[in-house]
């Protein structure tokens, strides 16, 4: 396993948890227009190209979505070739503004440096998702959304190229 590998590998451990409430609510659905407007704001903030939607990502990545819903539990996929984040909502008011907003929060512990010595607090897994949305070597991102018994909302989303490399900068 090559150090990049292996630190892919790793970041396959960061997943963004919400649980809020127990009410129903209307489930998400996928809105290419919606996922890339909220991912290329954070790009736009940090001056890297914009994602474009990529419909081979966001079947593949429906598949696994679908898949962790049937049993209600956060897990990676393991794709090879592609950088994978994870978000997961129960409860109320829920939107994919929201469960991808889960991810630009990180960035309040992002700093600037060489990978994996990008975190305020020392820890990568810390802002792996953000330094995902923000690596300016991805150019594409297609995502889907499953939904459990348990009125759960599952998130993935997957990029190519993936990001997240020991030794490279971001951006």
């Amino acid at each position: 396993m090559t150090e990049s590998t292996m630190v892919q590998a790793l970041a396959a451990g960061a997943i963004s948890l919400a649980v809020l409430g127990s009410a129903s609510a209307a489930p998400v659905v996928v809105n290419k227009e919606v996922i890339l407007a909220e991912h290329n704001k954070y790009r736009a903030e940090v001056g890297v190209p914009p994602l474009i939607w990529s419909d081979k990502l966001a079947q593949g990545a429906q598949r696994w979505a679908d898949t962790i819903a049937a049993v209600d539990q956060m897990k990676h996929s393991g794709t090879s070739g592609v950088g994978e984040n994870l978000a997961y909502w129960k409860g109320s008011t829920s939107s994919l503004g929201t469960l991808i907003g889960q991810w630009g929060a990180e960035k309040q512990l992002f700093k600037f440096g060489t990978f994996p010595d990008v975190s305020r607090d020392g820890k990568w897994l810390s802002v792996s998702h953000y330094t995902q949305i923000v690596w300016r070597q991805t150019t594409e991102v297609g995502c889907g959304v499953g939904h459990s018994a348990g009125k759960s909302d599952f998130l993935v989303c997957w990029y190519n190229p993936q990001g997240n490399y020991m030794g490279k900068v971001p951006y």
